[in-house]
């Protein structure tokens, strides 16, 4: 089985809390708004959705036209910002089409040519943000956004310089957002700021965690969590502040970190312990936001990191324990709230997959092949599955039928294994190698 399952803070379910602020005023700037949710309302039916980009990408290139000619004037701003976010909402549109497409031999070329397409529209989005010349706040917040969302497409590729520093300015435009709101004394606007410095500085922990910079990381992982500790003490449910959403991005990150003590320091018990706090903040998410089946996927996935760094130790009873409740208090929830939403059936094919293992490993062999019958369900159903929004890169969808391989093969269903590898094998989605070499496929 391939490793693990997709990292909690690269679910989706929550929207990030990192925006550009925009202010649609004038008569023309309100024709293009109206343009724009038109476009997105059609990308959001798959039968529509080629002419959805089509009328998206018109409205951005007479938004273009229109800020080239108002930029000498009291509209000159206001334009640049409605550019600047349309293009950001555009880069994600095309990249959520093109990941609905079925999967094919062409797939993992196709999805490289979209996401440098949707780099280009990030980057226009930071030159629109950059040539304002009114607020300094709102420059510098909608840079860091812009920044932001470059590496999250995947800007900068390998070049782990490149994103460091891209990383690095968005930290510095966050951060001079966040002091000057707090030297204002605007404490309504106090939380929003303080939760984007956090978020950019657990990308920044990630980044130095994937280049092996294990100090680094350390240390940005602290500060995240002390920002997000600051941004929480500003919270006001009564002024509509979103609570839960500051809850969810901080239990995700401490999920992460809890992975990077186990597999970059070895210190498992630490681990743990940051596990449970991931645990405890994401039901405490869940609590504010009933009914929020992203935030009962991420309390799954805390429960499958606790379940993996537990399942070091000779005895497997705790994280057996730990699986079976990412599986009732989570994903089970999260399916009776949306009984076809795909996370949560992956997660739960997931959580079974790796019950089986830990049972394997005991000599439990009857409830070994029980719990790789119900992995195979829940993953023969996920395999069936759409995922209107955005179902996951190209990568992590190869995994998922990769893992869904392993759990057909262990539960007997040989024909279906063999029959997912070949296609998996066409698209480019695994090695012969890997194959021969996982002991889930003999």
């Amino acid at each position: 089985m391939a490793g693990g399952y997709v990292p909690p803070h690269a679910r989706r379910g929550k929207n990030t809390s990192s925006s550009a602020s925009t202010t649609i005023a004038s008569p023309t700037l309100d024709a293009f708004e109206r343009e724009l949710r038109a476009a997105s309302k059609r990308i959001s039916r798959a039968e529509t959705a080629e002419e959805g980009l089509a009328l998206y990408a018109r409205t951005l290139e007479n938004l273009r036209a229109f800020v080239a000619s108002s930029s000498q004037d009291e509209r000159g701003d206001e334009a640049r910002v409605s550019l600047a976010n349309a293009a950001l909402e555009y880069a994600g549109e095309i990249m959520r089409v093109e990941r609905r497409k079925a999967l094919s031999t062409t797939t993992r070329a196709d999805e490289a040519r979209t996401k440098e397409r949707a780099i280009s529209c990030a980057q226009d989005a930071l030159r629109a943000f950059e040539g304002l010349s009114g607020s300094p706040l709102e420059k510098a917040n909608g840079v860091a956004t812009a920044l932001s969302r470059i590496v999250e497409l995947g800007g900068g590729g390998d070049n782990a310089a490149e994103v460091s520093a891209t990383l690095a300015r968005a930290v510095e435009m966050y951060d001079y957002c966040a002091t000057s709101i707090e030297n204002s004394q605007a404490h309504e606007d106090v939380m929003p700021a303080l939760w984007n410095c956090a978020d950019a500085r657990l990308k920044v922990a990630e980044h130095r965690a994937e280049t092996g910079d294990v100090d680094g990381a350390s240390t940005s992982y602290r500060e995240s969590f002390s920002l997000y500790e600051r941004a929480c003490g500003f919270c006001d449910a009564n002024r509509g502040d979103d609570l839960s959403g500051l809850l969810y991005d901080w239990g995700c990150s401490l999920t992460s970190y809890a992975l990077f003590l186990a597999q970059s320091l070895d210190a498992s018990e630490d681990a743990v312990r940051i596990a449970d706090a991931a645990v405890e903040k994401l039901r405490a998410a869940g609590q504010f936001a009933i009914g929020d089946v992203g935030a009962l996927n991420a309390l799954g996935d805390a429960y499958q990191t606790k379940a993996e760094i537990l399942s070091r130790f000779d005895d497997a009873a705790p994280a057996v324990d730990n699986l079976r409740l990412a599986i009732c208090e989570a994903y089970d929830v999260a399916l009776k709230l949306n009984s076809t939403e795909l996370n949560s059936t992956i997660g739960r094919g997931e959580a079974h997959m790796a019950l089986a293992a830990l049972f394997r490993r005991s000599g439990d062999h009857a409830r070994a092949d029980e719990a790789s019958d119900t992995a195979w369900k829940a993953y023969d159903k996920a395999l069936k599955l759409g995922d209107k929004n955005d179902p996951g890169t190209c990568e992590e969808r190869f995994e998922v039928v990769y893992n869904a391989a392993c759990a057909a093969n262990r539960a007997g269903q040989r024909d279906a294994a063999r029959h997912l590898l070949s296609q998996l094998l066409l698209c480019d989605g695994t090695t012969q190698e890997a194959i021969d070499n996982d002991p889930d496929l003999k």
